[in-house]
């Protein structure tokens, strides 16, 4: 095929929707298509000689394009040697939608080949006609205008009728004029100080570095409530039914995230006078709207009304125009303007359709692509609204959720236009029937606290073992005698309700002397003996105890400002109660669990009776324990979790067994312990790997599976995959220190589900938003925590209208569709490194499921200027010598132990200034390596194209770089090297190093000696 006309320029329009293209190879994302069943049969000869009348007519339908490089070149064919050939249109048995897409996304090749397909095929309901069109030479309107042009066509030369001259005459290619001064200086100021790093919604995936642009089509028709709050709204505010539209668009996308100040593109027809061009004469206009949900939907409106009227009176300049004279604004593949649209069509109903006297139906036909997160189609019938997204960034059941709320949204503000959007926007009446439903855990019955449900046992059971610990065996008699015997100690000394008192004494002996400390009505203040003396006198001191009980073996500082210490031993021989208990409050504090503060000092942890009964009562119903059930527990002395056991066993009547000290890593002690003492249930503390469980998971000749609970937060796949298929009944939870342990729990039955769950007894949750809004399904937030399960004391950050006084966690979270929780990490471990999500606790799950691991820390850090890392520590017992190994793409150091506060947790503070550390001595110079040529041209070939200083770790787009000129960028890199390089491996090696590495290894796959 020749092409005898003069290459043309092509526009900034056809050059993006180009690059588009190699950025998605192979795929037909730029493609329209029109199609057409007949209630009948076409005339094939007819059919080919009416297409190539219409076809020859229109210069831009014969234009072909030329990619070469980094240029793309245009050119048009003369009518008579256009080919019009038509391609038997393929039906499979499947939806004739799929079939019709199938054959209109077939990507066309910029090679000089046309730009246009048809296919016909003989239907069994009549004959079918289909058209598909490169966006490069047709848009929607274009769509009309080729069925205004084809159907008189072919209506003539079926008939034998000679074709009308208006019919034939030819219609030259629109050139589009060049943008006013006026509309470059209107935009330039009304997108003045944008920032368009703030569009990301709250709901869906994290963005993928390598778009696939795959979108669908959701369909919604508007109830008569919400298109008569349409009307209602459009005299309220005094603006057109498109501004209320786009109002309420806006509203709904800053209330799950975007904006405020938020750029919505909206596509304008910018034929003018020349309505009959076919072609691609869109322009998408940026429309910029302050959404302040502080303020009532009548303001918006008419804000969203001043901004839409003025970017359609400005349309004729065009965002890539913008783009070139508004370099703050930048280019990427997607517009960094905006990732949502607006498309408002205006009333275009379509009669009745005949071709060669046939009655026609118009069929749809999908692209299945999206260049952009979300689309809101609306009309002005306004009838029905439909949201075409990306796939790759919301989920269905989001964009299902998203148009409940749209309808909701104009319904509450037509009700009352002056109510605060913040109070209304970004909820469905299905979202809070949901949530209200997941949180509705209020127990039937008050569960009994510890110290009554173990004294019922005592009663019932008297001879079952209670408290397992190495060779001695407690009873629930021998362990209530024994808590009478101590509580006969504490009378004796004075305490009274609502004191402190301390316990420092191994498991058995600490579990009597926290029920009889209870007994008393006092508060428990549990101590490891094992802490330095600085950090027992610390607690003792700031927590005010009145008495220290000590066990045996046990020996604390000598201090003369210490309480009075009282042996265990010293107590009266065990008996009968002589005193009643002291009947406290379930409300009453029962137990003081300290941490360490950011200033070394001791922080308290108040825990309620009733709490503990709650999350007591609701593991034993969640795990099933019962009567007899051996709880194991690795928690160490003193702390949340060695209390949870003790409630979890004694409130169902259980056992406890205790695991010594040198089987808390797992190993054949662990293993003999379980056997022995038939464990069934085991909570795994939080900072202990799952991974000891591998030796009792699987043991042989047990009837049941091993049950564990284990937070979520440090399970890795791996481990979660392993525990699955030995049998275990896996449970994930979530808790804080500010909680009982736990507050969020569920079963886990695949490894993916491991931070799922829902709030346990008498516990509420909610996602909250920055400015403390409440966030309905599928929207992240922060999570917060109320109930009883609270903690008591200063730990609530605010009281919530519907929820009262409550924890903010820090946790990521979202509520799942199905009214589960989604743990997503802590908003403060959430990182982007090389345009990546990167969450730190996942990398420190994935440690700790290594073998010989026992604790692992994860930091973000960056060195001087340059692009943030991560580096890990992983704690390897009886590791020789601190050594730097590679794990996956991130930098790990292996320590024989980390540093610990002194409640033994792991030093953030300290290892963060070592991660720094290591790093810098990593990174060393990050001048170009001097012995690298190729890098060193590379380097030349930044500072060329950017005008700036560039070395062998300057990443390209964070230097000023974008997509046009980075296909620049692969010309030179091929031009260099003799390597061709796709567009996506230099958005892939942004730097020079990178990419000299990229370039030699597909020089090595391709046999060739790699570039020096």
């Amino acid at each position: 095929m020749s092409t005898t006309s003069g290459v043309m320029n092509t526009t900034n329009k056809e050059k993006a929707l180009w690059l588009m293209e190699e950025l998605v190879p192979n795929a037909g994302i730029n493609n329209l298509g029109l199609a057409l069943r007949m209630d009948g049969r076409l005339r094939p000869d007819v059919l080919k000689a009416a297409l190539a009348i219409v076809i020859g007519r229109y210069e831009m339908l014969r234009t072909v394009f030329h990619a070469t490089g980094a240029e793309l070149v245009k050119k048009v064919v003369p009518a008579g040697e256009f080919p019009t050939e038509i391609e038997p249109l393929a039906l499979t048995g499947q939806p004739l939608e799929k079939d019709l897409t199938a054959f209109v996304e077939r990507p066309f090749t910029l090679d000089g080949s046309p730009l246009v397909r048809v296919g016909f095929v003989a239907g069994p309901d009549g004959d079918i006609l289909c058209l598909g069109v490169h966006h490069l030479a047709f848009d929607m309107i274009s769509a009309a205008l080729f069925l205004q042009a084809f159907i008189p066509v072919y209506d003539a030369v079926a008939a034998g009728r000679t074709v009308p001259p208006q019919a034939t005459a030819e219609v030259r290619a629109l050139a589009e004029p060049e943008p006013r001064p006026a509309d470059i200086a209107y935009w330039r100021e009304t997108l003045r100080g944008i920032t368009p790093d703030n569009l990301d919604l709250w709901c869906g995936m994290p963005r993928s570095r390598q778009p696939m642009m795959t979108g669908e089509n959701v369909r919604h028709a508007l109830s008569p409530e919400a298109q008569h709050a349409l009307v209602q709204l459009q005299r309220a505010a005094r603006a057109p039914v498109g501004a209320v539209m786009l109002a309420a668009y806006t509203a709904l996308l800053a209330a799950h995230g975007a904006g405020p100040d938020l750029v919505v593109g909206s596509p304008v027809d910018v034929r003018g006078a020349n309505s009959s061009a076919i072609g691609y004469h869109v322009n998408v206009v940026p429309i910029r709207v302050r959404v302040d949900l502080t303020e009532g939907f009548r303001v918006l409106a008419r804000r969203a009304r001043d901004a839409f009227l003025g970017a359609m009176a400005h349309a004729h300049a065009s965002v890539d125009e913008l783009v070139a004279e508004i370099p703050e604004i930048g280019s990427t593949w997607q517009s960094a303007l905006y990732r949502h649209l607006f498309n408002f069509l205006p009333e275009a109903p379509v009669g009745e359709l005949s071709v060669g006297g046939m009655p026609a139906q118009l069929l749809t036909v999908e692209n299945p692509y999206s260049k952009f997160d979300l689309e809101l189609v609306g009309t002005a019938a306004q009838a029905e609204i439909q949201f075409r997204y990306s796939t790759e960034t919301l989920a269905r059941a989001d964009v299902d959720a998203l148009l409940r709320r749209f309808e909701a949204l104009l319904i509450a503000a037509a009700h009352d236009p002056d109510r605060p959007l913040a109070e209304s926007a970004g909820w469905s009446e299905l979202d809070r029937l949901t949530i209200d439903r997941a949180n509705d855990t209020a127990a039937h019955d008050e569960p009994p606290t510890t110290q009554a449900a173990f004294r019922s046992w005592a009663t019932n059971t008297p001879d079952a073992p209670a408290v397992v610990d190495g060779e001695h065996t407690m009873t629930y008699r021998q362990l209530d005698q024994t808590a009478v015997a101590v509580h006969a100690l504490l009378t004796g000394a004075g305490i009274t309700a609502g004191d402190v008192v301390a316990v420092a004494a191994p498991r058995g002996e600490a579990a009597a002397a926290t029920l009889a400390i209870w007994r008393a009505g006092a508060v428990c203040l549990p101590l490891d003996a094992g802490h330095t003396p600085a950090w027992l006198t610390r607690q003792l001191t700031n927590f005010r105890a009145k008495a220290v009980l000590t066990g045996t073996g046990v020996q604390l500082p000598a201090d003369t400002q210490l309480p009075p210490v009282l042996p265990l031993d010293t107590a009266p021989s065990p008996g009968p109660a002589t005193t009643p208990d002291t009947p406290r409050s379930p409300a009453a504090p029962a137990c003081l669990i300290h941490t360490c503060g950011d200033d070394g000092e001791p922080v308290a942890t108040v825990l309620s009776h009733a709490g503990l009964a709650d999350t007591a009562g609701h593991f034993i119903t969640e795990l099933a324990v019962g009567p007899a059930t051996g709880v194991l527990t690795l928690a160490a002395p003193a702390t949340l979790g060695a209390l949870f056991d003790l409630c979890l066993a004694l409130n169902a009547g259980g056992r406890l067994v205790v695991a010594p000290a040198e089987a808390r890593a797992g190993g054949p002690a662990l293993r003999e312990t379980a056997e022995r003492h038939d464990v069934t249930v085991v909570a795994v503390p939080p900072g202990t790997p799952a991974r000891v469980l591998d030796d009792i998971a699987d043991r042989p000749g047990r009837k049941h599976g091993l049950t564990v609970l284990v937070q979520g937060d440090e399970l890795s796949p791996a481990t979660a995959r392993r525990l699955l298929a030995a049998g275990c009944r896996l449970h994930c939870a979530y808790g804080t220190l500010k909680t009982t342990g736990w507050a969020v729990s569920g079963r886990a039955d695949t490894a993916d589900a491991v931070n799922r769950g829902r709030p346990i007894t008498n516990t509420r949750a909610f996602v909250a938003a920055p400015d403390g809004r409440e966030l309905p399904l599928g929207v992240r937030g922060e999570l917060c925590i109320a109930g009883t399960g609270l903690a008591a004391g200063g730990h609530a950050s605010a009281v919530h209208d519907q929820y009262g006084r409550h924890h903010r966690t820090g946790q990521l979270a979202r509520w799942r569709h199905d009214g589960t929780l989604e743990r997503l990490g802590r908003t403060d471990r959430q990182t982007v490194i090389g345009d990546e999500p990167v969450d730190l606790g996942a990398i420190e799950a994935d440690l700790l499921g290594h073998p010989g691991v026992t604790a692992a820390a994860a930091f973000a850090v960056a060195p001087s200027g340059g692009e943030p890392t991560v580096v890990a520590f992983a704690e390897i017992p009886e590791s020789p010598t601190a050594s730097t190994v590679s794990a996956g793409p991130w930098q790990v150091v292996r320590l024989d132990a980390l540093p610990r506060t002194p409640d033994a947790r792991i030093d953030r503070a300290v290892l963060a200034r070592l991660a720094e550390k290591e790093l810098d001595q990593r990174t060393g110079d990050q001048s170009t390596p001097a012995d690298d040529a190729l890098v060193t041209d590379l380097v030349d070939v930044w500072q060329q194209l950017l005008s700036v200083e560039a070395t062998a770790h300057t990443n390209f787009f964070g230097a000023g770089g974008h997509s046009l000129l980075a296909a620049v960028l692969a010309q030179k890199v091929e031009e260099l090297t003799g390597t061709a390089l796709e567009l996506t491996e230099v958005f892939e090696h942004p730097t020079p190093a990178a990419l000299a590495a990229r370039v030699r290894a597909s020089q090595r796959e391709a046999g060739r000696p790699p570039s020096s």
